[in-house]
């Protein structure tokens, strides 16, 4: 049987999507053409099936629509173009937006926003899904409809629009990015203006470009799209589609795989500053042995009256803040990394492994290897 020819026509370049349709490639024997862009150079190619972001260049969208013209069966992997009938496979931009709503209200906060500095179709599905899921409608920090094109591109502009927008808020503020680039633009403007994050302003991203995201002075946390996942789908219909099979009726929607928490958004909020000063404490500590009397001579107040804010603010001790940071931080090394448990232990603050195996079980009823084994099968399952 011939192998199938199938270009893939990504831009801007996704190595994780690729990924996901490269090993439906390899599993199928095919032979791909992989570009990121088509400029105004169109490619020479006599092939099967297309998989492509279809968007509003013009000289790619001409080189890829005169291909479909000729019949070539065709997989669009974004929902920018509505006015082309083609079949799609694309994250579900709303699961996205409540899944933000999700992480934001698990940390107490009560004020959310959005922040990007373009608007479209895709910017409003996730902004609609996030204002679905917290019952209100989050404000919009959004350049372009905030400034004049002219002075978009000013730093200077853009840092003073964003301290107004910040002052007006209610603290603490949660905020959700379209994409990583926008989250590092937020986060660098918001450490200029000496807005802590974060504990005033939490970031979170989208997209989980690691790249990106671990190279901040803050590391953002970020969702996971499930782009290897997504890719995979894709070429899975286009295999359909070359079959002779009927495209589906509706765009085929992948749900986020999860949040990837990093230090942007590694806080519950609260609005009392001594409160937020000592949760930040804790978060830079946890590996030490420390309690409500250190914490309280580093801050230089008094211990009883730490102990009463935490309390009145959290409606929960200091030593259980303790705990709770130090399982939620040694859980996420287990599912993200493979540090060994027993450097998870010291890490984190467990007087030993076992001390740690221990809290693992009470709290979920498995061990750290067993639970970090679940982890990793459910990531394998989605992908």
């Amino acid at each position: 049987m011939k192998r199938k020819n199938v270009l893939v026509m990504v831009s801007p370049m996704s190595v994780t999507r690729v990924e996901g349709i490269a090993r439906f490639a390899r599993e199928h024997d095919w032979n791909l053409m992989i570009q990121d862009r088509l400029g105004y150079h169109p490619v020479a190619w006599n092939g099967d099936g297309i998989i492509a972001t279809l968007r509003s260049d013009p000289v790619t969208f001409s080189s890829i629509a005169r291909l479909m013209r000729r019949g070539v069966p065709t997989v669009d992997l974004t929902l920018s173009r509505p006015d082309v009938d083609v079949p799609r496979v694309t994250s579900d931009h709303k699961a996205i937006g409540r899944l933000a709503a999700e992480h934001f209200l698990e940390r107490n906060f009560s004020n959310a926003v959005w922040f990007s500095t373009g608007w479209g179709r895709v910017h409003e599905m996730r902004f609609r899904g996030l204002a679905d899921r917290l019952g209100r409608t989050p404000a919009k920090w959004v350049l372009s409809e905030s400034l004049p094109r002219s002075r978009q591109n000013d730093w200077g502009a853009f840092t003073k629009w964003l301290r107004g927008a910040f002052a007006a808020a209610q603290k603490p503020v949660a905020a959700l990015t379209y994409d990583e680039a926008d989250g590092a633009r937020l986060l660098n403007a918001a450490l200029e203006l000496d807005i802590s994050v974060p504990e005033e302003l939490a970031i979170l991203t989208i997209g989980d470009n690691r790249t990106i995201c671990e190279n901040q002075s803050v590391p953002l946390s970020s969702i996971d799209q499930n782009l290897e996942h997504g890719g995979y789908a894709a070429a899975a219909l286009l295999d359909r589609l070359m079959a002779g099979r009927q495209p589906p009726q509706k765009p085929i929607l992948i749900p986020p795989l999860g949040v990837v928490v990093r230090r942007s958004t590694e806080v519950i909020a609260v609005a009392e500053p001594i409160v937020r000063r000592a949760m930040e404490f804790i978060a830079r500590n946890l590996a030490r042995p420390i309690g409500s009397p250190q914490i309280a001579d580093a801050l230089d107040v008094k211990r009883t009256v730490l102990d009463t804010l935490f309390r009145e603010h959290l409606c929960h001790s200091v030593g259980e803040e303790i705990r709770r940071q130090r399982f939620a931080r040694a859980k996420l090394l287990l599912e993200t990394t493979q540090t060994p448990v027993a450097e998870i232990a010291a890490e984190t603050g467990f007087c030993s492994p076992s001390h740690l195996a221990n809290t693992f079980r009470d709290a979920t009823g498995a061990s750290p290897r067993d639970w970090r084994k679940h982890a990793l099968s459910s990531t394998l399952r989605t992908t």
